[in-house]
């Protein structure tokens, strides 16, 4: 700490105190703005990743109000991307933690700013001499760098966690967007049973009339078509309630107009190599990314508290008294004979070691994520194939056929209704499997961390800018492994 002391009363030792101020704050430019890393607050790295990411980026509303961003038009029918963009803009719970980043900016300018100096003044007596005491701690210079560098970071790794926060958002939209699409077509798959149904009892009550069969033989029809109608009301509630889940998952609850799903389309061909998702996905996943910076910022703080026991004072001293004004220098520092910050050091290191595990965890968990991803979509999409080819056009020929062959009276009914049930559930099972084929797709590309079907933007820059720092493998190594005599030490 500089201390200086002067009679404040005195013109020619004030002007010395203010050179002495303005040589101080000269000096801490020079150290701090010249040398010194800079505090890295960029508000905008979630927006930007996101958008690269997943081509929809998050926009700013205010709480308790939701916006419709540019280019959504709810009236021509909801797409699975206009809910994704909705959703980023106006979920509540994803601009919550988006605070977070602003947060850790916070944060990263308290790290980066110097501690205020003192200034103790005592007052001239008729035995004392008046004196100025400046204070300035020299070792808030020398830790700064490393402090900014700490707090640096720990906002990288808020912002690429929050941006895997937006990826996981945007897959439960498009697994709850897939279950209304599907309930909604479910739906449509009811009236044309229940058209179907009633197709035939108006085949049937022909027949009755020509006296070709029964009234006895009519019940079944009748039974059929009944039980047709409840299914149908019965998909119309689940269609109510899936759109319920979904206009939740948007942000937008009070939404008094019905959301219309697009029909599902078929999924895309996507390439299912698994070491090259996986080679992809450890590139691209900002959790490892996060995971990382997390290594990076225990690093350094790590190596900050093995110098957070310093204090080291400059003494600067202006005296005036009757002998004439006195000037002189020196030092003034603890003597680290005892606290060495010894337990400090040690919870540093192991937070290294915590966060060099979760590292490896989330490296782990990712490889998992793809591989399963990566084998429910071929499951799903070798089901539909099969459908698709030999099932469907197959059982679409027996219905024209029977219920033509009933109509002639050459088919028995119970013939027709177990037609028309194989092909209703065929139909079913198509739907079922490319929304399997959706929902696998939408779990593989947030496995894999970016869109697999392509984006506007490049993701290579991206990816330069949000990789983090290598840390040394003998760095890692010595800070993450604390030795058992140091945990002896403090221990006892």
């Amino acid at each position: 700490m500089a201390l200086l002391r002067t009679n404040f009363l005195f013109p020619m030792a004030r002007m010395q105190c203010v050179a002495a101020l303005e040589m101080l704050g000269l000096h801490s430019l020079i150290i701090c703005g010249c040398r010194s890393p800079q505090p890295y607050c960029n508000s905008n790295i979630v927006q930007r990743q996101l958008s690269c990411r997943t081509g929809y980026a998050p926009e700013s509303v205010a709480p308790g109000k939701y916006m419709i961003p540019a280019g959504v038009e709810l009236p021509d029918g909801l797409t699975e991307g206009e809910a994704i963009h909705i959703a980023l803009t106006n979920n509540s719970a994803f601009q919550a933690i988006l605070a977070q980043l602003g947060m850790a900016g916070g944060d990263t300018l308290q790290a980066s700013l110097l501690v205020n100096p003192q200034l103790l003044i005592y007052f001239p007596t008729s035995i004392k001499e008046g004196q100025y005491t400046l204070i300035a701690p020299i070792e808030s210079f020398l830790l700064r760098p490393t402090r900014v560098k700490a707090a640096n970071r720990e906002y990288r790794r808020v912002g690429e966690q929050l941006v895997q926060n937006g990826l996981n958002l945007a897959r439960d939209v498009r697994i709850a967007y897939t279950d209304f699409a599907l309930a909604n077509q479910h739906a449509e798959l009811a009236r044309e049973a229940l058209a179907i149904r009633q197709r035939i009892d108006e085949i049937t009550q022909r027949r009755l009339a020509d006296g070709d069969i029964s009234e006895l033989e009519t019940i079944a029809v009748r039974v059929d078509q009944l039980n047709a109608t409840a299914s149908l009301g019965v998909q119309q509630q689940t269609v109510a309630v899936a759109e319920a889940r979904l206009v939740s998952l948007i942000g937008l609850p009070l939404l008094e107009q019905p959301l219309i799903p697009v029909p599902l389309d078929e999924p895309a061909v996507i390439s299912l190599d698994e070491s090259a998702l996986i080679a992809q996905a450890l590139a691209c996943r900002p959790d490892y990314h996060a995971a990382r910076w997390a290594v990076a910022a225990a690093c350094q703080r790590a190596r900050l508290s093995k110098w957070s026991f310093l204090r080291l004072d400059g003494v600067l001293d202006i005296r005036s008294g009757i002998g004439g004004d006195r000037t002189g220098g020196g030092l003034r520092a603890d003597l680290p004979i005892f606290n060495r910050n010894q337990g400090g050091i040690a919870r540093a290191n192991w937070e290294v070691n915590a966060a060099s595990h979760s590292r490896d965890a989330i490296h782990d968990q990712i490889v998992q994520d793809v591989r399963t991803a990566a084998r429910q979509l071929q499951q799903a999409r070798d089901n539909l194939e099969i459908l698709n080819r030999d099932v469907a056009p197959a059982l679409a020929d027996a219905l024209s056929i029977s219920e033509k062959g009933f109509s002639d009276g050459g088919t028995d009914y119970l013939l027709v209704l177990q037609t028309t049930s194989q092909y209703l559930d065929a139909q079913a099972r198509i739907l079922d499997q490319t929304a399997a084929c959706r929902r696998a797709i939408a779990e593989l590309e947030r496995s894999v961390g970016c869109s697999l079907e392509g984006v506007a933007m490049d993701i290579e820059a991206l990816l330069l800018e949000s990789a983090p720092p290598e840390v040394s493998i003998a760095e890692s190594e010595e800070l993450a492994a604390p030795t058992a005599e140091s945990a002896v030490e403090v221990g006892n």
